[in-house]
């Protein structure tokens, strides 16, 4: 019973060399979550096969698990998590209480974005700067950008960044050094002109690790088939299901099957959509991630923890061990198994 992550390792490893030979930057793999669908040590493992000397996780236990595979040091996101490791990286911001009995040996400095989640603002970079650096090294100062921007972020960047020397900060007080996430290769060139003496590194997850689809294919199982010859009411609802083959494939919602993530509809065209999927349900058309030589099953039911029951109509059907293809979203997909093919 195994919903299966198979990887294309050539073509996958082709793409990771690609984006770092391209980057203008030094990069610093995100590892984090669920580790992108393939797991935090799997990719902490390639991390160390590719010689990267940082990486970057969410939280201490991120940061544990990773460190007995990757030998570098571990920038740790969380500005209110501390760890005792001398190879973390700590994040610091205006709310890091955990920080108030015992100061970080290694630290960065967020600063507040556009995302406006947390960071110092640039008139209390000073004195943060001036209260860590007494017991501990700063590593730079840290951007977390929008992944939709409004507007440039080389200028907003740039703008800060004098903003903090006009302040009478030299960039050396923050080591010559800026992290940032979500920032494009044109503005990061626009940067690199505009202040030389930095060094950039660049966090990035879901492009480096995620960045070629091709490369990946999720597959479940088929456990079972029934020939349903007159509807019948079937599985924990008892909902009715019209002639043609019920198929119990692996995965469920302890996979992340069939769960839906929140996100706003503020435009017409998305409520809209909504609401055409809503009245669709209303007359027995359920979607599923799962397909068959390229054509969609339907869920028979809400999918079950560990398996889906799903209806196929037509011939061809497919056979207990035939493998569905599954459109996953591997940030929230926990696979039974990853094979590199």
């Amino acid at each position: 019973m195994s919903l299966i992550l198979h990887v294309d390792g050539a073509k996958w490893r082709n793409h990771l060399a690609t984006v770092l030979a391209e980057s203008d930057a030094q990069v610093v793999p995100v590892i984090k979550g669920n580790g992108y669908g393939f797991g935090k040590k799997v990719l902490a493992q390639e991390a160390k096969d590719l010689n990267l000397p940082v990486v970057a996780v969410a939280t201490v236990a991120e940061a544990k698990e990773i460190e007995s595979v990757f030998p570098g040091e571990i920038l740790l996101l969380s500005p209110s998590a501390s760890s005792d490791s001398e190879r973390v990286i700590h994040t610091i911001s205006p709310h890091s209480s955990v920080f108030s009995t015992k100061m970080p040996k290694k630290f960065v400095l967020e600063l507040l974005s556009p995302i406006h989640r947390h960071g110092f603002s640039v008139s209390d970079l000073g004195n943060a700067l001036e209260k860590y650096s007494k017991a501990g090294k700063c590593e730079g100062i840290a951007i977390h950008l929008p992944i939709d921007q409004k507007s440039s972020a080389a200028d907003w960047i740039d703008k800060s960044l004098q903003s903090i020397t006009e302040r009478g900060i030299a960039t050396a007080e923050f080591k010559d050094t800026v992290w940032v996430s979500h920032i494009s290769e044109k503005d990061l060139i626009k940067l690199k002109q505009k202040w030389p003496q930095i060094v950039w590194k660049i966090r990035i997850g879901t492009k480096l690790w995620l960045g070629d689809r091709s490369a990946l294919k999720a597959k479940a199982q088929v456990l079972d088939l029934h020939a349903i010859d007159k509807p019948t009411s079937v599985g924990y609802r008892q909902y009715k299901v019209g002639r043609g083959w019920l198929v119990i494939a692996s995965g469920g919602t302890s996979h992340g099957v069939g769960l839906e993530i929140a996100t706003p509809k503020r435009d017409f065209l998305s409520q809209a959509k909504a609401l055409i999927k809503s009245v669709l349900n209303l007359f027995g058309w359920n979607p599923s991630p799962f397909s068959w030589n390229g054509k969609k099953l339907e869920f028979a039911e809400p999918p079950h923890m560990h398996l889906s029951l799903l209806t196929f109509k037509g011939k061809n059907a497919p056979k207990v061990g035939s493998e569905l293809d599954v459109d996953v979203r591997f940030t929230t997909t926990a696979f039974d198994q990853v094979v590199f093919d």
